[in-house]
Formats: structure tokens, sequence, C-alpha cells
């Protein structure tokens, strides 16, 4: 299992690892210095949580939809 997740940067295409467990971190691109936060994560523990996780992850997957549905 990998402990990152793979992104591209908007602005140069640089690809970028975000580290999974860690949430709302603010991180830089090393090759154009955009900045992006890290995906906010409440953790990977009981299908319990799952709920939870679901409700506060769904923003992040709204905008990344609507940034790449503008972007085309």
């Amino acid at each position: 299992m990998t402990k990152h997740i793979l992104k591209k940067c908007s602005k140069c295409g640089q690809k970028l690892r975000f580290p999974k467990d860690i949430g709302g971190m603010l991180m830089k691109c090393p090759s154009c210095g955009k900045k992006f936060y890290s995906d906010f994560k409440i953790g990977s523990g009981s299908r319990k949580q799952s709920v939870a996780v679901t409700i506060f992850e769904m923003p992040t997957k709204i905008m990344e939809r609507i940034i790449r549905f503008f972007s085309r």
C-alpha cells in the first residue's frame, strides 16, 4: 500500500507526491512554487468513520471535478 497520492501541479504540470495520512498541510511545487493544501483526511479507522470521511472529503472531490470541467 502506498503512503502517498500522485497529483499534477495545475500551473506547470509537474508530478507531485502528497502524503495520504496528513491532511490540510500546505505544500509547494518544487518547480514553479505554486502552493497546495493536501486533501483533508480523517484517517482510515473503522467502518463507522467511513460516512464521516466521505462527508469531509466531499468538498475536495467536488472542487477537483469542477476545476477539471472548466479547464477543458
